[in-house]
C-alpha cells in the first residue's frame, strides 16, 4: 500500500511540475515591416543626408515566465535594414522642367538575437506588454543599388558589400524596446507590437576620415505565441 501511494505521489508530483515548466514556456512566429536609417557622423557634410528604407522583420522567438506579470523573452530573427542616399538636380531646358538625380539604396540583412525584460498585465481578454534590452545583431549579407532619373527611372547596377573586409563592423550590439497588446486565446495568443532600436556600434571602421554610421530602426509586428 505504502509503495502505491509513493508511486501516485511520484506521479502526481511529476505531472504538475511538468505543467507549471510548460505553462512557463511560450514559442512565437514573429513578422512584421521595417523602417531602418542611418546616422552619420564625421562625414563633413560629404554624404547627403540619409531617408528611410522599408524592409521586413521576421523568425522565431521564445518567452520564458519568471512571474505572471515579469518575464525574458529571445529569439532569433531575420532582420532586412538600409538607407538611401539622394541628390537631384532640376533644371529649365527651353521653359521645359527637367528633373534629374541619382539614388543609392544600401541593404543589409542581419540576424539578430534580443534578450528582453518583458512586462505585462494579465487578464482574459487583452493584455498589455513592454519589453527593453540588449540585442546582438550579425550582418550576413548587403549591397548597394543605384538608381538613375532622367525624365524615365532606370537602375544603374547592384554591388555586393563584402561585409567580411576590415571596413565593416559585422557584429552589432544594440538596445531595443517593444509595446503591444496581447490577445489569449485557449493555449495560444496573438500578440501585435510597435519597437525601436538602435545600434550602440559603428557599422564602418573607417579609419582616415572616421566615418561613423549607425543604423536603427522602428516598425510594427505580429506574432503568433503558442504555450507549452
Amino acid at each position: 500500500m505504502k509503495k502505491l501511494f509513493l508511486i501516485l505521489m511520484t506521479t502526481y508530483l511529476t505531472l504538475s511540475i511538468n505543467n507549471n515548466l510548460s505553462a512557463q514556456m511560450e514559442l512565437g512566429g514573429e513578422l512584421g515591416l521595417s523602417i531602418s536609417n542611418g546616422s552619420v557622423i564625421g562625414d563633413y557634410g560629404l554624404i547627403p543626408n540619409l531617408k528611410p528604407y522599408a524592409g521586413i522583420k521576421a523568425g522565431l522567438n521564445a518567452s520564458y515566465k519568471l512571474s505572471p506579470i515579469v518575464s525574458l523573452e529571445s529569439g532569433l530573427l531575420y532582420h532586412n535594414t538600409g538607407f538611401r542616399i539622394s541628390e537631384n538636380i532640376n533644371f529649365d531646358l527651353y521653359k521645359i522642367p527637367i528633373q534629374t538625380g541619382i539614388t543609392a539604396i544600401a541593404s543589409f540583412d542581419y540576424l539578430e538575437t534580443p534578450l528582453l525584460l518583458k512586462l505585462n498585465t494579465t487578464g482574459s481578454k487583452v493584455q498589455f506588454t513592454g519589453a527593453v534590452g540588449p540585442y546582438v545583431g550579425l550582418a550576413i549579407d548587403g549591397d548597394v543599388r543605384t538608381r538613375a532619373k532622367l525624365l524615365l527611372d532606370f537602375s544603374l547596377g547592384k554591388y555586393d558589400l563584402n561585409l567580411r573586409s576590415n571596413y565593416f563592423n559585422q557584429w552589432e550590439i544594440g538596445l531595443m524596446s517593444k509595446v503591444g497588446i496581447k490577445i489569449p486565446l485557449n493555449n495560444s495568443a496573438l500578440q501585435f507590437s510597435a519597437y525601436y532600436q538602435h545600434g550602440l556600434n559603428d557599422l564602418t571602421d573607417e579609419p582616415i576620415l572616421d566615418v561613423r554610421t549607425r543604423r536603427f530602426a522602428y516598425g510594427l509586428s505580429g506574432t503568433y505565441v503558442y504555450s507549452f
